[in-house]
């Protein structure tokens, strides 16, 4: 019984030790601009975000939020910032400072003012018409030129 006890509780640290090691190469990745990068990293880091600290789902959340808004998944980008600041709560906990402004300023871009739940178009400072939306509502990236 011990020995089972002690395997559980190793493969537990080292669980937990994979998440924090693939949260910090998605934000690495981010940082770095490789954003189809981190959110591959994102996307299969969803599953353990409920498991997460708070400091460590806040982050998740930013990341995936904003990671999403830079690929132009807007109502993706609006349902994980709108996640993390949930998460930060007033403190702002495991947000920068900068990520926290960040933040706000991206979620009052998206928030919808309109009776739809869909954030609103938003046309690039290039010029380029907001992404495509598939029938099933989901989001693609803009075409790249």
């Amino acid at each position: 019984m011990a020995r089972a006890l002690i395997v559980l509780m190793a493969s537990l640290l080292f669980g937990c030790a994979a998440v924090s090691d693939d949260l910090r190469r998605a934000e690495d990745a981010f940082n770095n601009n490789y954003y189809q990068d981190a959110l591959t990293w994102l996307v299969d880091l969803e599953d353990d975000a409920p498991t997460m600290d708070d400091e460590s789902m806040a982050r998740y959340y930013y990341l995936r939020g904003r990671t999403e808004y830079l690929l132009g998944h807007r109502s993706n980008a609006l349902h994980y910032l709108a996640v993390a600041r949930e998460v930060a709560g007033d403190q702002g906990a495991g947000l920068r400072p900068e990520w926290r402004q960040q933040m706000d300023r991206t979620l009052e871009e998206l928030t919808p003012r309109t009776g739809t739940h869909r954030p609103p178009d938003a046309v690039t400072s290039g010029g380029e018409a907001p992404a495509a939306t598939t029938a099933g509502g989901d989001e693609s990236p803009p075409a790249s030129h």
